[in-house]
């Protein structure tokens, strides 16, 4: 009785675990195909209908001479050939299709298009979803959600927990930075929505204007990789501080010895052409590696933070564009 009882649960976690796997895609090269492990109850119809491809293309794809399949047996189901300039997003807990195409200014039946997915399947914390470009609504908007006042919470803190500039919730607010918060007080907190823009070719970033878009795809405290646009290098970096452009720091020592030998062994103020990558979205962006100021990373052997600026940033010493870097993003976005 005890041997089949341990085999009875056996079995079961084996069909959990052949469950859950078959929700997970398995890209292959050229992702033109997930990988499908066969559950008790499939059949060809059920698994076409799924993933909204027809039967004959699953038979050709697999070589299949008939319509039974096997439990544990692994298909090959076609998907679409993603977008060049469409985003690959990694869900999260507590993620949705509404939340996620919410988040990008798209539909839900744009994502499930591009991942034939069914649109009732549960997601998958660290499933891998195509967003395509939104090619007409390209404007970012705002909406708003609600905090409510926790023991020692401050406005910048809560600037940085939700990535927007203090004055922006001081504003929404009607609150000076001599405001004090109380426990309990509702706060309008804005929420930027910036949808993906097209671009030239998966090589480039969007080229996003720094005011109403990159800065709130890049907020303080945000890490991010970026990759030199001439030499294909990448390094890992956090927004630290900064309002007119992006203040940044290297998160290693081994991140900053990358930067050193990208400019020719040395620090400098020559600007590059770069690509910064956070959260899935690619920035066109120029990078300038040169130490200065202050830093909140010790032990990176970089003393001080280096600028990143991305379209319509500005300086810090006088408020005014670079024009060598405003020249530099345009590279990285593939318009010169």
């Amino acid at each position: 009785m005890k041997m089949r009882a341990v085999k009875g649960l056996a079995a079961v976690a084996v069909s959990t675990l052949l469950f859950v796997h078959s929700l997970i895609p398995a890209f292959a090269s050229g992702n033109d195909y997930v990988i499908y492990t066969v559950v008790s109850g499939d059949s060809l119809w059920k698994i076409s209908n799924k993933y909204g491809v027809s039967i004959q293309e699953i038979t050709e794809l697999n070589s299949l001479t008939g319509t039974i399949i096997l439990v544990g047996q692994k298909l090959k189901i076609p998907v679409s050939t993603p977008q060049s300039n469409s985003i690959v997003y990694t869900v999260k807990s507590g993620d949705t299709l509404w939340k996620i195409a919410s988040a990008y200014n798209t539909s839900i039946q744009a994502i499930v298009d591009a991942n034939k997915i069914d649109p009732n399947q549960y997601l998958m914390i660290g499933q891998k979803l195509y967003i395509p470009a939104v090619e007409n609504n390209t404007q970012p908007y705002v909406t708003y959600v609600e905090h409510v006042v926790q023991k020692g919470d401050n406005v910048w803190d809560l600037s940085i927990k939700y990535g927007i500039p203090q004055n922006e919730i001081l504003e929404a607010n009607n609150l000076t930075v001599q405001s004090v918060l109380y426990i309990g007080q509702k706060l309008k907190i804005p929420v930027h929505h910036v949808p993906v823009t097209s671009t030239p070719g998966p090589q480039y970033g969007e080229y996003l204007d720094w005011w109403t878009q990159a800065q709130y795809l890049f907020p303080i405290g945000a890490k991010a990789k970026v990759t030199d646009f001439a030499t294909g290098r990448s390094y890992n970096v956090i927004r630290s501080f900064g309002a007119f452009h992006a203040d940044c720091e290297p998160l290693t020592a081994r991140d900053a010895s990358i930067m050193y030998e990208i400019w020719g062994n040395e620090w400098s103020w020559q600007a590059r052409a770069s690509i910064v990558e956070v959260n899935g979205r690619k920035i066109a962006a120029s990078v300038s590696n040169m130490p200065h100021d202050i830093e909140n990373i010790k032990d990176n052997q970089f003393n001080g933070h280096f600028d990143v600026h991305f379209l319509n940033s500005t300086r810090h010493k006088d408020n005014q564009v670079s024009q060598e870097h405003q020249t530099q993003i345009k590279i990285a976005a593939g318009r010169k």
